[in-house]
């Protein structure tokens, strides 16, 4: 008989963290995000009753402890059948921390424990995870032009972008403000009606165009991508992009670009500040918004996504050098 072996794997397997320490204002901050998906296998059938996220810093101090899942909790997660067996694993995904704070942190340490399901033998495993720090050398300006612009989505849990713990954990999403102080006139069921459909986008910084698709139609405000849209590509979930690489292992993603207003082309070099597509609705979208993210190279879900600092902006009014922008806040260019 085998002996029961629990395996544990992380996607990503090295983790970027977000330290929020330059924020528009002082009050917001510190804070530390990461997040990253567990996956848990076992070549026997194995109960599980405890998983266990433990933080530690650069001196091997435990910073804090998370999640800890008891017996009944794993039942719920897994709908009755807690546990994994050969063939049947267990993803948790968004294993998400978001903490007050701006102590350095090196490393996770994720610990599972169980049972074998016919020996009743105890059984657990342990992954340690990296915590790595990004210094970003680009200077970015906010891709579009003047006006108020929401950054609906940024740096909190609330975020949707954290389902993708790989290229989309630092993600923005903007739309622009009308006169009214909504994202759109009317009923907002036409793309028309929304501020943000047709306004200029523009490159953060100076680079290289890596990456263009522009053959994406827009779709209407909640209408959701076709399979047959999707095709075998979960990529086209962002509809038309332009990436840019501005060297440093640093690549600006720009997303859900109209259909017909990209203006750039593969391996062109663009200035800052240069027009190259407009505000659209295409890929996997709930209505016209820029998607914005910088990742560590080009290809989305594969290459790691980086917290982003953003200089030269407004933030409610008030200017701003540099900083992160968090969920929520209303900004705009100089």
């Amino acid at each position: 008989m085998l002996e029961p072996d629990l395996r544990l794997e992380a996607r990503p397997n090295q983790v970027y963290v977000a330290l929020y320490d330059t924020l528009p204002h002082p009050g917001l901050g510190p804070v530390q995000e990461f997040v990253f998906d567990l996956g848990i296998s076992a070549n026997r059938p194995v109960v599980l009753t405890d998983v266990v996220w433990r933080v530690y810093d650069e001196n091997d101090h435990v910073v804090f402890v998370r999640q800890r899942l008891g017996q009944a909790a794993m039942h719920e997660l897994t709908l009755g059948q807690y546990g994994v067996a050969p063939g049947m694993g267990l993803v948790i995904p968004r294993c998400y921390f978001l903490e007050q704070g701006a102590l350095p942190l090196t490393h996770v340490r994720v610990s599972v424990a169980g049972y074998d399901y016919e020996t009743q033998a105890a059984v657990s495993a342990v992954l340690e995870l990296p915590l790595v720090y990004h210094r970003q050398r680009a200077r970015l300006r906010l891709p579009m032009v003047e006006g108020p612009w929401w950054a609906i989505t940024s740096n909190d849990w609330t975020s949707m972008h954290k389902a993708d713990p790989v290229s989309w954990p630092f993600a923005y999403d903007f739309v622009r403000l009308g006169p009214n102080g909504l994202p759109f006139a009317g009923d907002g069921l036409r793309n028309e009606d929304h501020y943000s459909f047709g306004q200029t986008v523009l490159a953060p910084a100076a680079g290289k165009v890596v990456l263009v698709r522009a053959d994406m139609p827009d779709q209407s405000p909640g209408k959701p991508l076709s399979a047959e849209a999707l095709g075998d590509d979960p990529r086209r979930m962002a509809g038309n992009v332009v990436v840019i690489g501005h060297g440093y292992g640093e690549f600006s993603y720009l997303a859900h670009l109209q259909a017909g207003s990209v203006q750039v082309t593969q391996g062109q070099l663009v200035k800052k500040g240069q027009p190259v597509a407009a505000v659209g609705n295409s890929g996997q979208s709930p209505g016209p918004h820029l998607h914005y993210h910088l990742q560590d190279g080009p290809h989305l879900f594969v290459d790691r996504g980086l917290p982003v600092l953003w200089s030269d902006f407004l933030a409610t009014g008030d200017r701003v050098k540099l900083a992160t922008i968090p969920s929520r806040m209303i900004v705009s260019p100089r």
